[in-house]
């Protein structure tokens, strides 16, 4: 590597893990965080963070001077995401960052229609030249935490319209372990990565998992559309949360996500962290 690696989103779970991964392998990195505040308490005072903001044009330049590959990361929960995030990708071809790495997400093709704009931002990628590398993880193991955490230690009960479907859900660790390679090392140009843990599990068995790490039980009802949506309005969320939501939710109920792939092990040299392991550290 000829320069640094700007980190987009550093503040994110998966961001700040990339960061951390970096850091580690005493990779040259940049974290791109609109609060800047929070990112030093998070990674360190001695931290190399640059306030950024896709929605600022003004910021673009700082973030990216010394910089040879970024790791493109949006904010969850934008249906306009591929918009905000075009008028990086142009400034980028002012540039000499020709290396870009993109979190996008496992069933892009089945969600183009309700979800479209992690399909357009990788066309935009191949149509504009870059040298890019796109990661499509799975369901993310600690979300678990972040999404349901309250639910689960005040309530008992997960709550996500999942039914019955089964995915391979994946440690962000293995995720930025994935990252940090492939923005690294040659050799992962215009490729593609389906990135899952090693086994698959409906929200069922993760709630019986739950039960025994808690020593209590944990119920999963499995919740209609309806019956989510309701529940986000009850605790004050805008309608387009409980739509995003239940389109994300349907690659599980749906089959979508019943997946296993090998790239993590492909990339890193080792197997995913188990689904176990992280809840342990979570809730154990």
């Amino acid at each position: 590597m000829t320069g640094k690696i700007l980190v987009t989103g550093a503040n994110g779970t998966l961001g700040s893990a990339i960061v951390q991964t970096l850091i580690r392998k005493g990779l040259p990195y940049i974290a791109a965080v609109r609060d800047t505040e929070k990112a030093y308490q998070k990674l360190g005072t001695d931290a190399a963070i640059v306030h950024f903001d896709f929605s600022d044009t003004s910021t673009y330049q700082q973030a990216t001077e010394g910089v040879s590959a970024v790791f493109l990361l949006g904010p969850p929960l934008d249906y306009s995401l591929d918009a905000l995030l075009t008028p990086f990708l142009h400034h980028l071809k002012t540039t000499s960052i020709n290396k870009v790495v993109y979190l996008s997400a496992m069933g892009v093709d089945v969600m183009s229609d309700a979800l479209p704009f992690h399909n357009n931002i990788e066309q935009k990628l191949s149509e504009l030249g870059f040298d890019y590398t796109i990661l499509r993880p799975t369901f993310f193991a600690q979300n678990f935490k972040n999404y349901e955490g309250d639910n689960i230690k005040e309530r008992k009960v997960l709550f996500s319209p999942a039914g019955n479907g089964k995915a391979a859900f994946v440690d962000v660790n293995d995720i930025a372990e994935v990252a940090s390679v492939v923005l690294s090392a040659d050799g992962h140009s215009q490729k593609v990565y389906t990135i899952t843990g090693s086994e698959t599990y409906s929200y069922d068995d993760v709630a019986g998992m739950l039960s025994d790490i808690l020593q209590e039980p944990i119920a999963y009802p499995a919740p209609s559309n309806t019956d989510y949506a309701a529940a986000l309005a009850a605790a004050g969320a805008p309608p387009f949360i409980a739509d995003y939501m239940n389109s994300v939710y349907a690659l599980i109920r749906d089959g979508h996500a019943n997946k296993v792939t090998n790239d993590i092990e492909l990339i890193t040299g080792r197997k995913p962290n188990s689904l176990r392991s992280v809840l342990e550290k979570q809730f154990a």
